[in-house]
């Protein structure tokens, strides 16, 4: 199965661009804050943690476009937060701080978005079943093709440690199908990872010159030799 999981997993770059976005909304965080006063109750430090993490993300992401990645801003009741989409892959990919003392988030509605196809998708790819499910009891979707199962993965991050995983939940969200450390995955020098993608030329709209009418050309006549 592990061949499966590493065609889903995220690539070099799109996981070092994501670190590092992570680590500098945290680290400009603690700038913040030092010049903050230490109020009675600091209720805005794991929500400012939350937002400078969120945004030094997607600044990553839209400074990037070659990595055909799109950021789409999102709401669960009075939470918002971000989803990163693989355009090529169809690859869901959401940032999330993790509950201290925890190793997994507690079911959600949100959360579950990004891992109700991951197993069909694993499946629609060959893997085994016996390996992939085990004892689990699950029912797969009909066959619909692996582009039309997205795989979501979150990325964890730890508010007080540089923990940074990166893992797929199954779709009862009671286990990891994989997760990752992946604090270190930094590419010091993009220009030795191997490009994402290239673009389709379906993705670009030609556009040629509006043709002129026969009335528009104008047709220019040698000049009459002199007698």
């Amino acid at each position: 199965m592990k061949m499966y999981l590493e065609k889903c997993m995220l690539l070099d770059e799109q996981r070092s661009l994501i670190v590092r976005g992570i680590q500098e909304g945290k680290k400009e965080c603690e700038a913040i804050k030092a010049l903050i006063p230490n109020y009675v109750t600091n209720t805005y430090a794991p929500r400012l943690q939350y937002d400078a993490v969120n945004s030094h993300v997607e600044r990553m992401i839209l400074s990037n476009p070659h990595t055909q990645m799109k950021i789409f801003k999102k709401k669960a009741g009075f939470h918002p937060y971000i989803v990163i989409h693989d355009t090529i892959r169809n690859i869901f990919i959401l940032v999330s701080k993790l509950p201290k003392t925890k190793h997994i988030y507690n079911p959600s509605g949100y959360r579950g978005d990004f891992a109700s196809s991951n197993f069909d998708r694993l499946l629609d790819m060959g893997a085994s079943k016996e390996e992939l499910l085990g004892d689990t009891i699950y029912q797969p979707s009909l066959f619909h093709g692996q582009d039309n199962h997205p795989f979501g993965i979150i990325v964890s991050y730890d508010r007080d440690s540089d923990l940074i995983y990166e893992g797929a939940l199954r779709p009862d969200q009671e286990d990891w199908i994989y997760k990752e450390d992946i604090t270190d995955s930094i590419v010091l020098n993009t220009r030795d990872v191997v490009p994402l993608n290239n673009y389709r030329s379906t993705d670009f709209d030609p556009r040629l010159k509006t043709p002129k009418e026969d009335r528009d050309i104008v047709i220019k006549l040698k000049n009459s030799p002199s007698t």
